[in-house]
């Protein structure tokens, strides 16, 4: 195998990113994490980790099952993610993104004030989590109060709530900004749109931004002022949908290859 993806059949830019690997003649699978496990051996001697085999891999680990329905099955996804973790942290060949110390997806939180913080960006939103719907606590002019469910990423604006349990995270979000996304891979990036905002330099702050996140891949996504004078970070994904790069696919797809297998 030439290339491991490391996610679900079900994603499309799993399913994508395979075939464009195929179409350019090398071999590559998608298996979810504890098939992916198996693959590896970690031997260390003299000091020194090897990894067997040592390909390169994307990572695109879906989020656990948030309530466990079975001991065993949590126990055995537990080793075969650590089993995992250890490979592609000491793997010698490229991985995206490789893990750190901290997590499998870099620094980021499921905190989005803590990942902006720690991507080196300025910020003071309000963000407050909790067992139960948190209610607005005022009502602020042209911002809405925005609720998701931990557990399913469902997203509603109050007083519209998420069908679901929780746990739940609230915070503002302006309702009249327009939106840009940035897709970036390691020293590159591109903007999704042809929008004159040149002089917001987006995408050498969007590059920075995730080499502070020790990220190498995602998209940062940008809420732009109506003069476009003014450009704040909305969110920073290390497992951006296909959905989110298909505008620029063309360029994204070759940069990827030559990541990989140059």
């Amino acid at each position: 195998m030439d290339l491991l993806i490391v996610g679900s059949s079900d994603d499309s830019f799993c399913v994508e990113v395979s075939e464009l690997v195929k179409q350019k003649g090398y071999t590559t699978g998608i298996l979810d994490v504890c098939d992916a496990a198996r693959l590896f051996s970690i031997s260390i001697a003299d000091r020194k980790s090897q990894v067997t085999p040592d390909i390169p891999v994307i990572l695109r680990i879906p989020s656990p099952a948030t309530i466990r329905t079975s001991f065993d099955d949590s126990f055995m996804y537990g080793e075969c993610l650590a089993t995992l973790w250890a490979a592609t942290t000491l793997s010698k060949s490229i991985v995206i993104n490789r893990p750190t110390a901290n997590s499998l997806w870099g620094n980021v939180s499921y905190s989005s004030t803590l990942t902006k913080l720690r991507a080196g960006y300025s910020n003071s939103s309000v963000e407050i989590f909790s067992s139960q719907i948190p209610s607005s606590p005022q009502a602020l002019l042209n911002k809405q109060w925005c609720l998701q469910d931990l557990a399913t990423y469902d997203t509603s604006f109050y007083p519209q709530i998420p069908n679901d349990i929780g746990p739940f995270r609230a915070s503002w979000v302006d309702s009249n900004l327009d939106y840009e996304i940035v897709v970036v891979l390691d020293d590159k990036a591109w903007r999704c749109t042809n929008v004159g905002l040149e002089h917001l330099r987006l995408e050498e702050k969007s590059i920075s931004l995730l080499r502070n996140l020790d990220l190498v891949f995602g998209t940062i996504t940008w809420s732009i002022e109506s003069n476009l004078e003014k450009a704040s970070v909305a969110r920073i994904n290390p497992y951006p949908s296909l959905e989110e790069i298909q505008f620029v696919w063309s360029a994204f797809a070759p940069a990827l290859l030559e990541t990989i297998f140059s």
